[in-house]
């Protein structure tokens, strides 16, 4: 089934960022569930890409603001097919920079990733961390997205 290779290709690229752990793992795979179904890799109506649906404007932000001051990460994005002069080819072909940057999102937040075994509180997390509150993604959406798929 795809979807467990996927999950291999996200565990395998939270170890080499070494950020790997059950929750992160979770939070990962459940984002996907939510923001695509891991069935689109182009926002219908807007400008997100990939299964994790992050926008180029995130990207560049994360590679600026994050990336820039540990440079060992981006050795690893690099190592994961990241080209900085075509930023949205190298993401939109890639699984493992998609899931990169999604974990780098949630990496960011000052607060620890909730438990994998709390869907609702990694529900809230991923509202306010990943979907923002300008999102149109609620908690509900989030849940009713992986209960269908768990």
């Amino acid at each position: 089934m795809m979807i467990n290779s996927i999950k291999e290709i996200v565990e395998g690229t939270l170890y080499k960022l070494d950020m790997y752990s059950d929750d992160a793992l979770s939070l990962i795979m459940r984002t996907g569930w939510a923001e695509s179904g891991y069935r689109a890799l182009r926002q219908y109506k807007g400008p997100a890409i990939g299964f994790w649906q992050v926008e180029l404007d995130t990207v560049k932000d994360t590679l600026d603001n994050y990336v820039a001051y540990r440079p060992h990460i981006k050795e690893i994005l690099l190592g994961l097919g990241l080209d900085e002069d075509d930023l949205e080819f190298s993401v939109l072909s890639s699984i493992s920079l998609q899931a990169a940057f999604c974990r780098l999102k949630y990496r960011r937040d000052s607060k620890p990733i909730p438990s994998w075994d709390n869907m609702e509180s990694q529900a809230k997390y991923w509202k306010r961390v990943y979907n923002t509150e300008l999102g149109k993604g609620t908690v509900k959406h989030f849940i009713e997205c992986n209960e269908a798929k768990h």
